[in-house]
């Protein structure tokens, strides 16, 4: 992972300046808190140092404006496939958290509004927020290793909305500066994740007039089981479809997971990015993947 230069204007030539050590935890740690925009716009922090239900700290957690949970592990010097494990772990934990459990760690962060007042007051769309429904991994360091890069690339590559953000510390004098680096360009925009985000397909596909209201869908893990059930899509947005037998509303992601809880389906109901082959228009005969 190159790291950015930065060179100074001195009597017209260009001098660079050389990077140097940061205890940079503490520091970034409070920078972050004080102004999450440094390492993510339109985010909201939730809490800091959020303990987990297996006693252990998340050092940051902040909501973006798809509604999903950001894990944010600050880590001194190289990174290493012990601290992807970690990140793994916490962001495994937090995707069993609901808008209670998320307004309760706000309130132990001093927070005195719910998750639902924050977004609204922060984005216009909030009543189409949909909570918790991904997570999102940042890992922040000094320095990236060679093993820490291939994972996080991979897993990004594969899906996982994953990304190893470095921070560069340069010192003139007196004046200290900071540059920051992505390991995965364009945040999450890898080839073969854009179209496994729940909302950002769901909405090409509306866009492209390949999804329309009145579709009526079925779940094909759930018919090779000899279980019949249908949805409708009523209206265009992450939360689109409708569970025919109960009129419960939910995104493909929601509804996904309660079939696969409540039938026993041999299928990770938490990870639904590859989910689009497992739908199918029940008219056209045709599935998502294929639109």
């Amino acid at each position: 992972m190159e790291k950015t230069k930065i060179w100074k204007v001195q009597n017209d030539k260009l001098i660079e300046l050389k990077s140097e050590n940061l205890d940079y935890e503490e520091r970034i740690h409070r920078w972050i808190e004080e102004d999450i925009s440094i390492i993510l716009p339109n985010t909201i922090l939730i809490g800091s140092k959020v303990k987990t239900d297996h006693g252990k700290e998340v050092d940051l957690m902040a909501i973006d404006e798809n509604g999903d949970l950001i894990i944010i592990e600050l880590k001194r010097g190289l990174t290493s496939r012990e601290v992807t494990a970690q990140a793994l772990d916490y962001a495994s934990w937090a995707d069993g958290l609901n808008e209670e459990d998320i307004d309760l760690i706000l309130k132990k962060n001093g927070k005195d509004k719910s998750i639902a007042e924050l977004l609204s007051e922060k984005f216009e769309n909030a009543e189409n927020i949909d909570i918790n429904e991904n997570q999102k991994i940042f890992i922040v360091a000094s320095s990236v290793d060679s093993i820490t890069e291939r994972i996080c690339k991979y897993l990004a590559n594969n899906g996982l909305q994953i990304n190893v953000l470095t921070f560069n510390y340069y010192r003139d004098g007196d004046k200290e500066f900071i540059s920051r680096n992505f390991l995965v360009n364009e945040k999450y925009k890898t080839k073969k994740s854009l179209k496994k985000k729940n909302g950002r397909y769901v909405t090409s596909l509306f866009n492209e007039g390949k999804l329309r209201i009145g579709q009526k869908l079925k779940y094909l893990p759930l018919e090779n089981l000899g279980i019949h059930k249908t949805a409708t899509i009523f209206r265009e947005g992450s939360k689109c479809i409708k569970l025919d037998e109960t009129h419960e509303e939910f995104s493909f992601s929601g509804l996904r997971k309660k079939l696969i809880l409540e039938n026993n389906i041999d299928l990770n109901p938490h990870f639904p990015y590859m989910q689009w082959v497992e739908w199918e228009l029940i008219d056209e005969g045709i599935k998502l993947s294929d639109l």
